[in-house]
């Protein structure tokens, strides 16, 4: 595991084309990628909201990326950055990709909800694909766009989305068992706060013959990775989760 805040070093090369054999095999070089640079950055920090736009002019003026801490959401965007960037020059470019509507750096254009701007901004770039093949139930949840965007000065109409759930229920049986691959996927965990949907995401992470692990940055102090079903079963409070295929 590489120090936080050495992780650019880390990318450099992993981040590149390389003809070297990915341990463990995934279905593509890019996903060997996240998964070591995702890996990369456990026992890091957890802080919250550690970006910003850099400008106090353009909304917060916290730093537009980091790798010596993180929250829930930058972690995923940041491991997501250097796995897609060709070289550590290409970085910040891909983050406000990410981040930003159209990567037009501004507070308001900054994909604020996962349900209503990160992910269908990032399946509209073509970077991400949402995974119903396991859901058992939809969600619909009314998010508080009106209101939050109005302390700002936005205006911003309130948004119904439809979420393809896998039930609390079924993901502490499904990701109990063994899985039979490799794979890296996101996972957003819905809870019941009114006026929110997904209230914490990470990567879900599989091995063949090992329950799905839960990769994310934790209000608990750091960067980890535990048994899906051991966090469900320690937070009530999520009635579900979301999953989400990364498309290199």
């Amino acid at each position: 595991m590489l120090p936080c805040g050495l992780a650019m070093l880390f990318v450099s090369t992993a981040g590149m084309a390389s003809s070297r054999p990915a341990e463990p095999v995934h279905p593509s070089p890019f996903h060997a990628r996240l998964d070591s640079v995702s890996r990369s950055f456990l026992g890091c920090p957890y802080k919250g909201g550690p970006l910003g736009e850099g400008d106090s002019l353009l909304g917060d003026p916290g730093p537009r990326m980091r790798t010596d801490s993180f929250d829930c959401v930058t972690y995923i965007e940041t491991a997501e950055a250097f796995a897609r960037a060709a070289g550590t020059d290409s970085v910040q470019a891909w983050m406000d990709r990410i981040r930003y509507d159209g990567g037009r750096v501004s507070w308001e254009r900054r994909n604020h909800f996962t349900e209503a701007d990160w992910l269908p901004a990032s399946a509209l770039a073509g970077r991400v694909r949402l995974d119903a093949s396991e859901s058992d139930s939809t969600d619909a949840r009314t998010l508080a766009r009106e209101a939050f965007y109005g302390k700002r000065g936005f205006n911003r109409l309130d948004t119904t989305v439809h979420l393809p759930l896998i039930t609390r229920a079924k993901a502490m049986k499904v990701f109990a068992q063994p899985s039979r691959q490799t794979r890296i996927r996101g996972i957003g965990l819905v809870g019941t706060r009114p006026g929110l949907g997904i209230l914490h995401t990470g990567f879900l992470v599989e091995r063949p013959g090992q329950p799905a692990l839960l990769r994310h940055a934790s209000q608990a102090g750091t960067v980890r990775e535990q048994p899906l079903v051991e966090y469900l079963q320690s937070k009530p409070r999520f009635i579900g989760v979301v999953l989400w295929d990364y498309l290199p």
